[in-house]
C-alpha cells in the first residue's frame, strides 16, 4: 500500500531528473506506469543541482573562484537546458516582429545577436552577483549554512516560477516541441509538491519576513512576465519557460544579496 502511494511521486521525480538534467538514470517511459507530472518535481530537481554545484565551498578559494565553479557545474548538470531558452527567447521576442516571426524565429538553431547578448550579461550579473553574495556572508560553519541553504534556494524558487507561467498562460508553439510532453495543469496536491522545498529551503536561506518579502517581489515579477508574454506571442512555448528560469536565478540572488547585506 505503502509503495502504491509513494510509486507514482517516485517515477514522476526520475523522469524530472532525467528531463531537466544530464544526471544518467533509467526510466521506463511506458505510459501505464502511474506517475505524478514530471514538472512539478521541477523546484526538487533545483534543489539536487543546488546541492551538487556547491562543492567549491568546500574549497578555500576566492569567492569570485568560488561562484565561477559553481555555475559551471550548474550549467553542466542541466546541460545548459534553461539558458539555450534563454537565448532563444531573446532571439525570437526583441528579434521578431509579429507572433508568427517570433515562435519561427525560437525555432532557428542559430545564435542571434540579442542571443549572445542576453547570455553574456545573464551569467555576468549572476558570477557578480554571487561573487558578492559570498563575501558578504561570514566564514563560519554558520555562514556554511547559509551559503548552501542561499544557493540552493536560488535554483528552487527560480524553478518555480516556469511552473506559475505554464499554469496561467496558453501553450503557443509551431511544429513539434519536446516541451509540449511536459506540460501540465497541476492539481491542489500537485502544487504542494512544487511549493515545499522553496518553503523548506527559503526557511534556512531567508529570514521570514525577507522570504515572505521574496515571495511577494517573485509575484510581482511574474505578474509582469506574464503581461509581456501575452503581448509578445499569446502565451508561452518551451523556451520562454528556460528564460523565465534564468531571470528567476538573478532575481533571488540579488534578493539574498540584499537580505544578507
Amino acid at each position: 500500500m505503502k509503495g502504491m502511494i509513494i510509486g507514482p511521486y517516485w517515477q514522476g521525480f526520475k523522469r524530472s531528473l532525467v528531463t531537466y538534467t544530464r544526471i544518467p538514470l533509467k526510466v521506463d517511459w511506458s505510459d501505464d506506469i502511474k506517475h505524478i507530472p514530471a514538472v512539478c518535481f521541477l523546484p526538487w530537481i533545483g534543489l539536487v543541482v543546488g546541492l551538487l554545484s556547491a562543492w567549491p565551498l568546500w574549497f578555500d578559494w576566492s569567492t569570485s573562484l568560488q561562484a565561477l565553479f559553481m555555475l559551471l557545474t550548474a550549467v553542466l548538470l542541466t546541460g545548459g537546458f534553461h539558458e539555450d531558452g534563454l537565448m532563444d527567447s531573446c532571439d525570437g521576442l526583441i528579434g521578431g516582429w509579429d507572433k508568427e516571426q517570433r515562435l519561427s524565429i525560437m525555432k532557428d538553431s542559430r545564435i542571434g545577436s540579442y542571443a549572445a547578448l542576453s547570455i553574456w550579461f545573464s551569467l555576468s550579473l549572476k558570477w557578480v552577483l554571487l561573487s558578492e553574495l559570498l563575501q558578504v556572508i561570514p566564514d563560519s560553519f554558520l555562514g556554511f549554512v547559509y551559503t548552501l541553504s542561499g544557493w540552493c534556494v536560488v535554483h528552487v524558487i527560480a524553478r518555480f516560477i516556469p511552473i506559475v507561467l505554464m499554469n496561467t498562460l496558453d501553450y503557443v508553439t509551431m511544429g513539434q516541441s519536446k516541451a509540449s510532453s511536459m506540460i501540465a495543469k497541476l492539481n491542489p496536491s500537485q502544487w504542494l509538491v512544487a511549493l515545499v522545498p522553496c518553503l523548506l529551503v527559503g526557511v534556512l536561506a531567508f529570514n521570514l519576513f525577507d522570504l515572505i518579502l521574496t515571495f511577494i517581489f517573485a509575484a510581482v515579477l511574474v505578474f509582469l512576465m506574464r503581461l509581456y508574454l501575452r503581448k509578445k506571442i499569446d502565451g508561452f512555448n518551451g523556451d520562454t519557460l528556460g528564460a523565465s528560469e534564468q531571470i528567476g536565478e538573478i532575481f533571488v540572488v540579488l534578493c539574498l544579496l540584499v537580505s544578507y547585506s
